[in-house]
């Protein structure tokens, strides 16, 4: 009950921290955080055939089964009016 609104108390505790830094303390985490973004955009950079693989597997996980329910739709409705057709 006392910590409902422990992630707003959390990033006001970071704010006040960062106004009450010295300059030095503040070059070396913008610094750090600089470094961190640039790893990470180079992470992010680093796009290769596996991932394409995966995401093309996952696309086929997700509409392969709405396409073979279309499928046997289709082949159904084609097979009632075949048989009304000849009967």
């Amino acid at each position: 009950m006392f910590f409902i609104k422990q992630d707003k108390v959390d990033e006001d505790v970071e704010k006040i921290r960062n106004y009450t830094l010295s300059s030095e303390h503040l070059k070396e985490k913008l610094q750090e955080e600089a470094e961190f973004s640039r790893k990470q955009k180079e992470v992010d950079e680093q796009f290769t055939w596996k991932d394409v693989f995966a995401m093309t597997i996952a696309i086929i996980q997700v509409i392969l089964p709405y396409m073979l329910i279309m499928f046997a739709v289709m082949v159904l409705t084609f097979l009632f009016f075949y048989w009304r057709a000849h009967s």
